[in-house]
């Protein structure tokens, strides 16, 4: 099992139990080889003249901080927790939303073949770089997602579908080692995008940990901290990792125990 799996787990239960409630929308949209040509085409635009929508032009803002946000990218081996090319939505699309600050929760989860936590943790900056343009534009703040959409492009019709073929597409140009990718939305509620933000909460820490560590030539995580295990605030974090990584001090492989830390040379 990976470093994620169990999370990633529980947001597939969550929104399979949704579903059975209704009010759920779901989209296939393989990558075709045009597509990726037109997102090569438009990538320099948008990656260095991301648009600006002034307050004046904006017709919706998703994830404002006033109704809730959620926002994570999670990558695993396992080909078999990722459906491709679907794209969930739970809740109103762009056309049909009432208000002009809506909820809004974003989750993007693939399977891939290279490190997981340098994977999840490069998606979330490219894809709020480069899914920008045609009138949708990221306020980014950690963890969460704030999102203008123009008045234009609401016209135009721009939709959640849209967004997350845009997701998808700007996955498959951007990284060779992701094989599989899936994208999950929320417009439903604040308590939605809160319980999201609550089962996600676990794999932040790991991911956060993950990225604090040096990675040894052996494939073992390393830690730099001078704290004796048994007195570091992280250590709850790392004893949530302890079955999927190895982490190393020094020259000792730390193993977290039942009530004890142990070291081994």
């Amino acid at each position: 099992m990976d470093i994620f799996d169990d999370t990633i787990k529980q947001i597939k239960q969550w929104f399979n139990q949704k579903g059975n409630e209704g009010n759920v929308w779901q989209y296939f949209t393989p990558t075709s080889a045009q597509k990726i040509r037109t997102h090569s085409q438009n990538i320099n635009q948008a990656g260095t003249n991301p648009p600006l929508i002034l307050k004046e032009d904006t017709c919706l803002e998703l994830g404002h901080p006033s109704v809730g946000s959620c926002n994570m990218t999670l990558a695993t081996h396992n080909p078999s927790l990722v459906e491709n090319g679907r794209i969930t939505l739970v809740g109103p699309e762009i056309s049909a939303m009432k208000t002009p600050k809506v909820p809004f929760a974003q989750l993007v989860i693939v399977c891939c073949q290279g490190d997981i936590g340098d994977t999840s943790s490069k998606m979330d900056r490219e894809l709020h770089l480069f899914v920008q343009s045609d009138g949708y534009m990221i306020r980014s703040m950690p963890n969460l997602i704030w999102a203008r959409v123009s008045k234009d492009a609401v016209r135009s019709g721009f939709s959640i579908k849209e967004l997350g073929s845009r997701i998808l597409d700007s996955l498959s140009f951007e990284f060779q080692d992701i094989t599989k990718a899936e994208v999950f939305f929320v417009t439903s509620s604040r308590e939605d995008v809160s319980a999201l933000n609550d089962i996600v909460e676990a794999a932040r820490g790991r991911l956060r940990k993950l990225l604090a560590f040096n990675v040894a030539d052996d494939g073992t995580y390393e830690c730099t901290l001078a704290l004796d295990c048994n007195e570091c605030p992280e250590q709850p974090v790392c004893d949530s990792i302890r079955e999927v990584i190895k982490i190393r001090k020094g020259d000792r492989i730390i193993t977290f125990g039942q009530d004890a830390v142990s070291e081994t040379n």
